[in-house]
């Protein structure tokens, strides 16, 4: 009897030497998954200011750009009629200068005596001097005219030399600030991608510490309690196991089913037992976690004004304990259901009743 006894003793201090062992490394496993998740979380916080310090460069860079852009749009509007007013001053200057050509010609060919026969032919010493007057304004007025075109055309030739310098300058400077703005696009789009992956691995990160959660809260006991009932009224419209990720494509392990039933459609508690788990999860939007002892389910999709329990609360068979939503990653209202035994995943269609 005494050793009967004995034996009993030791395989419960076994028993219970076992749990503290798994809790402890539970934990510890817990521990480690929570400081990954901050690390990456701080990670994630540095990127996120880091991108939007590039962010307002990439502003101030843009808003520059804009504003050269605008210039050398005014800049070439100026080049274009300096362009078009040198085409008309050189077309008044080679008439002009054709038409001096023709009174140089006629002065070659007939010698001064043009002008002599004209001064000479004079009646008296007073006509001749008018005459001479006359002569000499004609002269220089055809100097004259010519010369201010001469000047008229330069002028605009070097006003349009200027405005050409200015164009290429601005021109240069444009290319400069494309060319910056392009390297900080391309720091943004960087910034962008590493901020991706690491919102992704935050992802990952939690779905593995709501996992270790589960588990850790999990009853290890062996279920006795037969059939489970339906959460909701519906048809399983995505089964347990690897799939493609209706949303992110990837193949990806289904640890539940999914039963499609419209928004707002009650959610029961597919056995008696009490809540361990009610909270937001990463993905799965509300979660409600029942320990029934043995077995443990867990209903997700919920929006949180719709869940009627709370951890601690004793739950029956068939009580209402949310309604169904399309809260977290999905494709439409529908009430994701896990089951797991020991601490491991089932599938649930093996505990559910028809």
């Amino acid at each position: 009897m005494k050793r009967t006894l004995l034996a009993m003793v030791l395989a419960v201090s076994l028993v219970f030497s076992g749990l503290t062992v798994n809790g402890v490394n539970a934990e510890s496993k817990v521990d480690k998954t929570k400081k990954e998740l901050q690390d990456i979380r701080n990670r994630k916080s540095q990127k996120e200011a880091d991108l939007e310090k590039v962010k307002e460069q990439l502003d101030a860079r843009e808003q520059k750009l804009n504003e050269l852009e605008k210039k050398l749009d005014e800049q070439n509007k100026k080049v274009e009629k300096a362009k078009k007013d040198l085409r008309k001053a050189e077309k008044e200057l080679n008439q002009h200068a054709a038409i001096f050509k023709q009174r140089v010609r006629e002065i070659y060919m007939k010698g001064d005596m043009g002008y002599m026969k004209a001064l000479f032919s004079a009646e008296s010493f007073n006509e001749f001097l008018v005459r001479f007057e006359t002569v000499r304004l004609i002269v220089k007025q055809d100097r004259t005219l010519l010369n201010h075109y001469f000047e008229a055309w330069e002028k605009k030739e070097k006003d349009q030399q200027r405005l050409l310098a200015e164009q290429n300058k601005l021109k240069e400077e444009k290319a400069k600030a494309d060319e910056e703005y392009q390297k900080i696009v391309t720091l943004v789009k960087q910034h962008e991608k590493a901020l991706s992956q690491l919102e992704e691995e935050e992802e990952i990160k939690q779905e593995e510490l709501d996992k270790i959660n589960a588990e850790l809260a999990y009853s290890s006991g062996m279920w006795s309690g037969g059939k489970l009932s339906r959460p909701c009224n519906g048809p399983i419209t995505s089964p347990f196991g690897w799939r493609p990720h209706p949303v992110t494509g990837g193949y990806k392990h289904h640890d539940g089913v999914d039963i499609g039933c419209p928004m707002g459609a009650s959610i029961r508690a597919a056995a008696s037992g009490k809540v361990i788990e009610s909270r937001p999860s990463s993905g799965y939007g509300w979660i409600v976690v029942i320990d029934h002892g043995g077995l443990s389910t867990l209903y997700a999709h919920m929006y949180g004004n719709t869940v009627t329990v709370n951890v601690g609360d004793r739950v029956a068979r068939g009580q209402k304990i949310a309604e169904v939503g399309n809260n977290g990653t999905g494709t439409g209202p529908h009430c994701h259901f896990e089951v797991r035994k020991n601490g491991k995943l089932q599938n649930p269609v093996y505990y559910l009743s028809r």
